[in-house]
């Protein structure tokens, strides 16, 4: 029995950590003072597996959140987001008071994928992953989970 509720905490902590860690890397010989204007790659949002209003609801969120960084939206930008998913369908049934009532949940989730790309070089100076619910209509649940990706966009260089 103990050892059965120690695999269990294991399993709550892994998969709590798997669902809402948020991950950054970037390229420290970059100076990112260096970049003022952005632009989407279209073909990776034309590629994007979501619905067309959460693509939406998703440049939205980018958008304000780069132009609240002194960022603007350029037809000849400096740099290219490119975003990417790996979502999956996700239904949890949970039992009711009587035998064949049953509540089902159905949402989609998973990791949301962000590239900062050099329009010069054309390489990637920057990546983010965040873990994404798509199965509400909320923009606020968007926002939130761009905010915390971009939190520590652009990096400040350390000297």
């Amino acid at each position: 029995m103990k050892n059965i509720l120690y695999l269990l905490l294991s399993f709550f902590i892994l998969f709590s950590l798997g669902c809402s860690s948020t991950k950054i890397d970037y390229d420290k010989n970059v100076d990112f003072r260096q970049y003022k204007t952005f632009a989407f790659f279209k073909k990776g949002i034309d590629n994007l597996n979501a619905p067309v209003s959460k693509k939406k609801f998703i440049m939205k969120a980018i958008s304000e959140e780069l132009s609240s960084k002194g960022f603007t939206k350029s037809s000849h930008p400096d740099f290219i987001v490119n975003v990417f998913t790996d979502l999956h369908k996700r239904i949890d049934v949970y039992p009711g008071y009587f035998p064949y009532h049953r509540r089902v949940y159905k949402s989609i989730e998973g990791n949301f994928y962000m590239d900062i790309v050099d329009v010069n070089t054309k390489k990637v100076v920057w990546t983010g992953k965040t873990y994404l619910d798509l199965s509400g209509n909320d923009y606020k649940a968007f926002q939130r989970a761009i905010k915390k990706l971009l939190a520590k966009f652009p990096p400040l260089k350390s000297n």
